[in-house]
């Protein structure tokens, strides 16, 4: 009995005249409050971030004794490294800094929910200044060289999904057939879901059931957006439309609960398969290997911009959530808006019309 009261006490669940250590409120932190209610793929961010940033740095402080020089001297073991370790640990960016400092906001905000201290310590200090390097994107130009010098019929479409939608890597590994729908007289994706494989899960039951996720094969899953932005309408070209609909016809995948695009055996695509398939289409027309696939979406957004296009239409294809409550529930955005959008960017990359004899597709 003395010993679990010990336990309960070293781990914040009863009252004690002290405190817990950070590193024993972040592991329950963890387990019981974050784990039930969290992504596994988050989760999994998460514990990184508290054991090889959290933990080293500031864990063995009480969660009362905190202080803002806690916090600076945080950032500076992220940011300094140090070459007396051994192994000698390197510097990481300042975006890695303010990516603990939120993840340690987040688990002080639920110890003062829990009643274990007053008030978040993070609320005395300041957060650490992250300078975020700009990422390299494609013009509409080279992207358009990128999809016409493409050969494979899957990959070909994955491009054009990419840079004609701005649709995120995990909605077009996850497309189902379902989600292919006529809405006003145009071909649209209805986003409803994303293919994400949780490499840590060793059980379905270790997915909180609130998510809804459906098993699809070894770890993948497919799951919902993370926001009610992330559900959208995206309406497509009409050669967009076109080609993927004879691609389907040609795989014989067209049962509704069907994934569109797969590997040879059937198994779901992922994220190294694209990436070494991504990596190939840049060195096909001569652009170095450091541009990744999400990229992609930059160049969506920013050719819709260049089209003129409103923020609301923008913001509804891309699926982003930081639009006012106004506009995301009282604003809706027509599908004919959409759709001159998404054929707008089909222009500016100047792709030629795509032959269907090339990739083995039957000629309607």
């Amino acid at each position: 009995m003395k010993d679990k009261k010990l336990e309960y006490e070293r781990l914040g669940r009863m009252p004690s005249q002290a405190t817990p250590y950070l590193r024993d409120w972040l592991d329950r932190w963890l387990d019981e409050i974050v784990k039930p209610r969290l992504r596994p793929s988050t989760l999994a961010t998460y514990r990184s971030t508290v054991e090889a940033l959290i933990k080293p740095a500031i864990g063995g402080v009480r969660l009362g004794r905190l202080e803002p020089r806690h916090f600076r001297m945080m950032e500076e073991y992220i940011t300094k490294g140090d070459d007396t370790c051994d192994p000698p640990r390197k510097p990481r960016s300042s975006a890695t800094a303010g990516s603990a400092w939120r993840t340690l906001h987040k688990a002080l905000d639920d110890a003062v929910k829990e009643g274990i201290v007053e008030s978040n310590p993070c609320g005395r200090a300041e957060a650490p200044r992250v300078v975020y390097a700009e990422r390299k994107i494609l013009t509409p130009a080279q992207a358009g060289q990128l999809i016409n010098a493409e050969a494979d019929a899957m990959w070909h479409l994955m491009w054009r999904l990419a840079y004609e939608t701005g649709m995120r890597q995990g909605e077009r590994l996850g497309l189902v057939n379902s989600e292919i729908q006529l809405i006003d007289g145009v071909i649209c994706i209805v986003v409803e879901w994303q293919l994400k494989v949780y490499n840590n899960v060793k059980n379905a039951r270790d997915i909180p059931s609130s998510l809804g996720a459906r098993y699809v094969a070894g770890k993948a899953y497919l799951v919902p957006p993370k926001t009610n932005a992330g559900r959208r309408v995206i309406p497509l070209p009409e050669s967009l439309a076109a080609e993927l609909g004879l691609y389907i016809k040609s795989t014989g995948r067209v049962k509704p609960d069907d994934l569109v695009f797969v590997q040879a055996d059937g198994a779901p695509l992922n994220r190294m398969i694209e990436t070494r398939a991504w990596k190939k289409a840049l060195q096909r027309v001569g652009l170095p290997d450091d541009y990744v696939p999400h990229s992609a979406r930059h160049t969506a957004a920013t050719a819709m911009a260049q089209l003129g296009m409103s923020d609301k239409v923008r913001e509804s294809i891309m699926g982003h959530s930081d639009i006012s409550v106004t506009n995301r529930v009282y604003t809706h955005v027509g599908t004919a808006d959409a759709s001159m959008a998404v054929n707008g960017v089909e222009t500016l990359l100047a792709l030629e019309p795509a032959n269907p004899e090339e990739f083995g597709l039957p000629v309607e």
